[in-house]
């Protein structure tokens, strides 16, 4: 397993970072979720049975070269606007609400940065292409940005507001400690375990990884203190991904390299939810 995720308690001195000020407004995940980890083995299980792990994206051979990565890094880092950013339709009930880290942010913690892209940039070209992906499959998607999600009152509860099947935020990380951190999932509500194991298995499979390695030194937790959570009723799933430290100069090569197949994993397993629940 190549050193992507080193598994260690989070500094206390990373809250007081700049460059993970993202931490602010979600939760520091210091250690594995037991009733995640010991929840894998069956839901690998249940995924397998299901053809989930069938057409999952994983790395080529080889990798990016020096120009290749950079003239990437470029592109991720002009911030094209994602389509069909809007305010979420109180009554709507979306099939999938997917909210890109920082993204479109005016006050507040605005995310952390790498040496080659920022959070906003990177969670802007990830976010986009899942949800093209899944509007490509009829699927309703809204993306909402950091700060107006709603198209009135922003303190309505989640009861009377943001509506969907399925809602993720989708983040990367930073620590004054390069390297210290590493992929986390935070999830809300026991219903959503076997959805968030979707997830992680489709971003260890687009960097690289065996499940059972990537999963020991992960950080889980249920019932997370995500803003959001609060803002969102979705049933099937309620999560927070985050794909890794950007401080972490070969973590960043490596999510700017695979970021397109992250997007496509990350995709398949949202529509993988939905398909699912509906049975």
């Amino acid at each position: 397993m190549r050193n992507l995720i080193a598994f260690s308690a989070v500094s206390i001195a990373l809250l007081a970072s700049p460059a993970a000020a993202q931490e602010r407004e979600e939760p520091v995940i210091a250690q594995n979720s037991d009733a995640f980890t010991q929840s894998a083995d069956d839901a690998l299980a249940q995924l397998a049975a299901r053809g989930f792990d069938q057409g999952l994206a994983t790395p080529e051979l080889g990798s990016l070269s020096t120009a290749q990565l950079s003239a990437l890094a470029t592109v991720i880092g002009q911030e094209t606007p994602i389509s069909g950013v809007t305010r979420g339709e109180r009554g709507v009930v979306y099939d999938v609400i997917l909210q890109p880290g920082h993204y479109q942010r005016t006050t507040g913690a605005v995310g952390t940065s790498g040496a080659l892209v920022s959070e906003r940039a990177l969670m802007g070209h990830i976010v986009g292409r899942i949800a093209a992906d899944l509007r490509g499959r009829g699927l309703n998607v809204l993306v909402v940005s950091a700060d107006s999600y709603l198209r009135d009152d922003q303190s309505t509860p989640a009861f009377d507001g943001l509506r969907a099947r399925v809602f993720l935020s989708i983040h990367a990380d930073g620590s004054v400690q390069p390297c210290a951190t590493g992929p986390s999932l935070a999830y809300h509500g026991d219903n959503s375990t076997l959805a968030m194991h979707a997830i992680g298995f489709a971003l260890s499979t687009a960097l690289g990884y065996e499940y059972a390695d990537f999963r020991r030194d992960n950080f889980t937790v249920n019932s997370a203190n995500y803003y959001m959570f609060r803002r969102v009723e979705a049933p099937t799933l309620t999560g927070l991904l985050e794909i890794g430290e950007l401080t972490c100069p070969a973590t960043e090569r490596d999510l700017v390299a695979s970021s397109d197949k992250i997007a496509t994993n990350v995709a398949r397993a949202l529509s993988f939810i939905i398909e699912t629940s509906a049975n």
